[in-house]
């Protein structure tokens, strides 16, 4: 069985004593170099699951989701979304700019 492991809030517990387990996650949000990106991935025993994603440079964003286990291997479901609309920031017209 897949999952005949114990998931408790958010701490996993090992069936067996030996058995590797971690997660971990990170965002990066940097506007100014154009540097967005997250990714997360979480492994118990022989499964590991995750998600990557990045701004590609024609404006998309690239979301990979994937799995790996011991019987079927690597596999992944790769989409492109349309990033949301930002807000108006430092979107000020000449008028509104301060001066000394």
């Amino acid at each position: 069985m897949l999952w005949s492991k114990t998931l408790s809030q958010n701490y996993y517990v090992p069936v067996q004593e030996n058995e590797l387990a971690y997660e971990f996650h990170y965002n990066i949000n940097d506007l100014l170099s154009g540097v967005v990106t997250h990714r997360w991935e979480s492994k118990y025993g022989d499964y590991v699951r995750g998600s990557y994603s990045f701004l590609e440079p024609n404006g998309m964003i690239r979301n990979v989701n994937y799995v790996v286990d011991g019987k079927r291997g690597y596999r992944a479901i790769t989409k492109f979304l349309k990033p949301p609309q930002m807000s108006k920031i430092n979107t000020l017209q000449p008028s509104e700019v301060p001066t000394k």
